[in-house]
């Protein structure tokens, strides 16, 4: 067992915590007009100490740029960059969004786009406030520390479940063979009434008999055979040991006081046992277990009995309203991902299927239980408590916080009152996503200090060449370890050191960090689109077979473009311009072990394919380019009539703008992250995708939902020093017969 290849995430996560910047700003460690909520300023007057003027951009293309509006095709999306008639457009708006992007990670500000999706072209797209929880893939190890369990309605109109664990610890439920072909035993063709038993098509008209006689959900009393295998396995050190395996399945369905026989199964001390229970099929009415899943070939058997097969009550536990939420997102997930572009296609599970969402009476779940000891310990009355509960052994789960509680938590989400504006929210304007009846003023919005001018594209160079991309994954926060750090450093969360389990991801004590893209370096200034944007991967979640999931840009601005654009500014703080200023001088965006003479630079982000190596803009202020007075400048001027804001304003030294480390926190985590981000990496190691194979391996786990050793690893952390990469580790090769039997 080896390793994959080390490569960098192409998505990785700054450090936003708002609380600790909030506590130093108020004890005068940190400048409050930076890290400080509040109203803006408005813009009935110039402050006498507050400066207004202007700044000449120059944005120089460094990796291929492509925007504009995307159409889906038939067979794929295509992207073509807005023109008018020859004429190449390129909307403020972007220039705006990239540069507050910058200056809301630097300043720790709120997430200025939270509860809607941006579309390729910059506009706000479909609303999505993030409440609800998202979900994720389980591995099949972690079934085993599940419990089967039934929906009870309790005396005062609640929902608990009954926990239906079998007959003992090894024995929780039994299988249901549902494949004509696989599966343990023979199907007996004799002994069913109206079936011949020397007909070709004996087999499947017995199997669908039995089917018929354990439909889903109905209270049946079933022959249940006991049998054991004995195998030699060859253990690391060539040892061979004998492994003893017991296996439990419906071989006989009572009809009165008959029983019917469908199965036939050899084995090493066989017993039987013969109890009432409930059939659990996931797949839908009319369908097969295999046509659920192609590898799937039984379902379970829900039961509890006493040593002689007389039913026995299960522990009945309450359900919360939390449970209730977290099984309805894994049945709508399901649903959303058959509608998505080169999405799962699978046949929906029975739940799934169902027009319902909410749990009712009779319904089978598997349900997880806290602080079981042992994945195979037995439930007793009155103990244990639900974590969740599932509608299908092996498949989604939810996470136990959504993104929009882990976001209120460390006071990220976006401005709801005036009182509540961070620093790019005061800069740049905001506008509240849902207001109160009755609000007024900023409660409603606020114009920002600053208005971007026309993108000056004379120096722009498009190709329409069209290129297809290697397919770009939406942002996937249900992927989480991509998303996410701890509340007190910023850092990977963990478990006393170790890699956390999927299933504790969104929970307390974590926080959503700023999504970031760092740059490809071995891509700047490459003369064509890049090899590595067009050619496809194995990347995790999507068919590259499928055009569905690729968009081809169909034009887009070629590398070595300079776009120019005027920034105009009122009313600023020195610390708001200083910080505006240090966003847009590319040598600050270097980490400070990578700074050299001459000095490198750093780039900021445009357009789609940002993990891809795409849109890396250096972004600098052209020479003489900052002008700037204050408001006691321009009242003179105003009483000599002498100048006005529009008119030429004197020349102003970029330096006397410089944000002062011991003031602020250039050098701590979020800043380096920042810097990291910007520049990329030096070590020739690839930036890419993980692909889907080390997406497999990364989430392997052990019986108790565990990652195993080596796996569940985050993206390192981009203010790591030395910077490192990741590196999953291979599973080894299963048996193609131990593989099939894992798959069931």
């Amino acid at each position: 067992m080896g390793e994959h290849e080390q490569f960098h995430s192409a998505v990785n996560r700054i450090p936003v915590l708002r609380r600790p910047s909030h506590a130093m700003a108020d004890k005068g460690l940190l400048p409050k007009d930076l890290f400080s909520d509040g109203p803006a300023t408005g813009h009935d007057h110039l402050a006498a100490d507050r400066w207004s003027g202007s700044i000449d951009l120059e944005m120089t293309v460094r990796t291929p740029l492509v925007f504009g509006e995307q159409k889906n095709k038939k067979k794929d999306s295509q992207i073509s960059l807005p023109m008018r008639g020859d004429e190449l457009v390129v909307p403020p708006t972007m220039v705006k969004g990239m540069i507050s992007r910058a200056f809301e990670i630097l300043t720790c500000s709120r997430f200025r786009v939270f509860g809607a999706v941006e579309n390729t072209s910059g506009l706000r797209g479909s609303k999505n406030d993030h409440s609800q929880r998202l979900t994720y893939r389980a591995d099949p190890a972690a079934a085993n520390n599940l419990f089967p369990g039934r929906v009870r309605t309790t005396e005062d109109g609640g929902l608990a479940v009954e926990i239906l664990d079998g007959k003992s610890r090894q024995f929780r439920s039994a299988l249901i063979r549902d494949d004509v072909k696989k599966g343990h035993g023979r199907i007996l063709s004799e002994g069913h009434p109206g079936i011949p038993s020397d007909h070709r098509n004996t087999i499947k008209k017995v199997l669908q008999r039995f089917r018929d006689l354990t439909p889903h959900g109905q209270w049946t009393k079933v022959r249940i055979t006991e049998w054991q295998k004995t195998q030699e396995k060859q253990t690391r050190q060539r040892e061979k040991k004998k492994r003893t395996t017991k296996y439990f399945m419906v071989t006989g369905v009572w009809r009165g006081t008959e029983l019917e026989e469908f199965f036939s199964v050899t084995g090493e001390n066989e017993e039987i046992h013969d109890v009432w229970g409930y059939p659990c099929r996931t797949s839908p009415d009319g369908k097969t277990s295999r046509e659920l899943y192609a590898d799937k070939i039984y379902e379970r058997f829900f039961f509890k009995a006493n040593g002689n097969g007389d039913p026995l009550p299960g522990s009945l536990l309450p359900l919360n309203a939390s449970h209730l939420e977290g099984y309805a997102e894994v049945l709508r997930t399901y649903r959303e991902q058959r509608e998505l572009p080169g999405g799962d296609k699978h046949l929906l599970n029975r739940a799934a299927a169902s027009s319902s969402d909410s749990l009712t009476e009779g319904d089978l779940v598997f349900v997880q239980l806290a602080n079981m000891v042992a994945p195979d310990q037995h439930a007793t009355h009155g103990t244990g408590h639900v974590v969740s509960v599932f509608p299908t052994m092996v498949g989604r789960r939810p996470y136990s916080k959504s993104p929009r509680e882990l976001a209120a938590a460390q006071n990220v989400l976006s401005v709801t009152t005036k009182t509540e504006a961070s620093a790019a929210d005061r800069v740049f304007g905001y506008v509240v996503s849902e207001v109160k009846e009755g609000a007024t003023g900023g409660d409603v919005a606020a114009q920002g200090h600053l208005s971007f001018g026309v993108v000056d594209i004379s120096d722009a160079h498009v190709s329409t060449s069209p290129k297809q991309l290697a397919p770009l994954l939406s942002p996937k926060p249900s992927s989480a370890r991509r998303f996410l750090t701890d509340n007190d450093a910023g850092a990977t969360p963990t478990n006393n050191g170790q890699p956390l389990a999927r299933y504790e991801l969104f929970a307390d004590g974590q926080a959503l960090g700023a999504a970031a893209y760092p740059i490809h370096r071995e891509l700047l200034d490459c003369s064509d689109s890049p090899e590595s944007a067009t050619n496809p991967v194995h990347t995790l979640g999507s068919n590259q077979d499928n055009d569905a999931v690729r968009t081809t840009a169909m034009s887009w601005v070629k590398t070595g473009s300079v776009l120019r654009c005027t920034i105009r500014f009122t009313n600023l703080s020195r610390k708001e311009l200083g910080a505006l200023i240090w966003v847009l001088t590319p040598e600050n965006l270097v980490p400070e072990e990578e700074q050299k003479d001459p000095p490198l630079v750093g780039f900021l982000r445009m357009g789609v394919g940002k993990p891809l190596g795409l849109g890396a803009i250096e972004t600098r202020i052209i020479k003489n380019g900052l002008r700037a007075t204050q408001g006691c400048n321009l009242a003179t001027a105003y009483e000599n009539l002498s100048g006005c804001l529009d008119s030429k304003l004197p020349t102003a030294e970029i330096k006397n703008f410089s944000l002062q480390n011991e003031e602020d926190p250039l050098h701590s985590l979020r800043i380096k992250a920042l810097q990291r981000a910007a520049f990329g990496y030096t070590d020739n190691t690839k930036t890419r995708y993980m692909t889907l194979e080390e997406n497999k391996d990364n989430n392997q786990t052990d019986k108790r939902g565990k990652p195993r050793e080596g796996r569940g690893l985050s993206p390192v952390d981009l203010f790591t020093m030395p910077p490192g990469a990741m590196s999953i580790q291979e599973t080894a090769q299963v048996a193609p017969e131990k593989q099939k039997k894992n798959a069931r």
